[in-house]
């Protein structure tokens, strides 16, 4: 058994002055809401050895699984949202230097299909396919959409391993938000952006070429330990074996401060992901809580479940981190660690060490919509006492 005690002094240090949080593979996709990867690598070297087995359940856009890879520890990731689960597959996998090359010939055949179609054909005559779904031409200026749609269909009809399609499809997701008409990653209102013609193969081609770079950086520090990550619901965890991990380093929602689905629609319609189911089953979401007027009960259910699945697949006496914030419901404040415990005393955890600190000050490294001075963050490490 790893005996853990949390150095307070460094993760103090880590969250106020964190340095650079966007190394390697860190930086290929926005996220809102997820943790500094310098603190899931805390936890991980603090709570494993290496060649063990780490889960984050919550896997979101992937961070704990990037730094289990570079610690040479195998990880599983699960995330309900497909987008989440696809992405963290992607910026965990290794892509073979020979594989990246491909990109350079790629990007020049799309120039030439994009700089053919505003030359020659403008907005009639064109020939590749433009997703239908709800709003898109509020979303969407024509020019973009059929941009958007040359660099897709260019991606799909290419001759491509799966790994290095799904790399060039990550980086196309990436850019829909920005091209489009949505103001931010984390405000979902409209206005109509100053976008010329060619600006979006422009941005497209750039994002490609920092990943390329980032992933050959990546494939010379990390480890070739195996990364699942599993398009899943945490209150479902069946298809993952007793005992079969050797710790659990995760970061699930915080209730009533965010709705993931929403941000990343309009990225699930042009991947063809389903996402309305996403607005009934996600956990915490403000849809729920301020929308919908559910309490902090339907919340700590959804976890209970999800507990009890850790405890389970966790090997005895072998450990849990999270972190967790506190949040407000209907104008009353939940303390992080108070749900914790309660959880991990219905469900058969001991609660070993804790570390808080200023939610507002935290996150800085997070979405400004979540600061608030009168929150804490929260990181507890428990036990499995079975």
């Amino acid at each position: 058994m790893i005996m853990v005690t949390l150095d307070k002094e460094q993760i103090h240090r880590i969250i106020y002055d964190p340095g650079d949080t966007a190394y390697l593979t860190h930086n290929f996709h926005p996220y809102s809401a997820k943790f500094i990867p310098q603190l899931p690598g805390y936890l991980i070297r603090s709570l494993s050895s290496q060649d063990e087995t780490i889960l984050d359940p919550f896997c979101g856009s992937g961070t704990t699984l990037v730094e289990a890879k570079l610690l040479g520890r195998r990880s599983i990731g699960v995330d309900i949202h497909p987008l989440g689960a696809f992405m963290s597959r992607v910026k965990s996998t290794k892509i073979a230097n020979d594989r990246l090359s491909a990109t350079q010939p790629l990007m020049k055949r799309i120039k030439r299909r994009v700089e053919s179609h505003v030359k020659h054909h403008g907005e009639s005559g064109f020939a590749y396919s433009i997703p239908d779904f709800k709003n898109r031409d509020h979303w969407f200026q024509p020019h973009v959409l059929q941009e958007l749609s040359i660099i897709k269909s260019s991606i799909l009809d290419e001759d491509l391993s799966r790994e290095l399609r799904e790399f060039l499809l990550l980086g196309f997701s990436s850019i829909i938000v920005y091209v489009s008409n949505q103001e931010s990653e984390t405000r979902y209102s409209s206005y109509k952006k100053r976008i010329p013609p060619l600006h979006t193969y422009q941005t497209y081609r750039k994002k490609i070429s920092d990943m390329v770079r980032r992933m050959r950086e990546f494939n010379q520090v990390a480890s070739d330990c195996e990364v699942v990550c599993y398009n899943a619901d945490v209150r479902e965890l069946n298809f993952l074996e007793d005992n079969s991990v050797d710790a659990i380093v995760t970061s699930p929602p915080y209730p009533n401060t965010y709705d993931y689905y929403l941000y990343h629609k309009q990225r699930m319609n042009w991947l063809d992901m389903e996402w309305e189911f996403l607005k009934e089953v996600e956990i915490g979401s403000r849809l729920k809580h301020s929308s919908q007027g559910m309490g902090i009960d339907s919340y700590m259910q959804d976890m209970q479940e999800g507990f009890e699945h850790f405890r389970r697949v966790l090997r005895p006496d072998r450990n849990l981190a999270i972190i967790i914030g506190d949040s407000v419901i209907q104008d009353e404040l939940y303390k992080g660690d108070n749900m914790v415990a309660n959880l991990s005393e219905s469900v058969g955890f001991k609660i070993l060490d804790h570390v808080d600190y200023d939610l507002g000050l935290a996150s800085r490294s997070f979405n400004r919509a979540f600061r608030s001075t009168s929150k804490r963050e929260h990181i507890l490490i428990l036990q499995n006492l079975k």
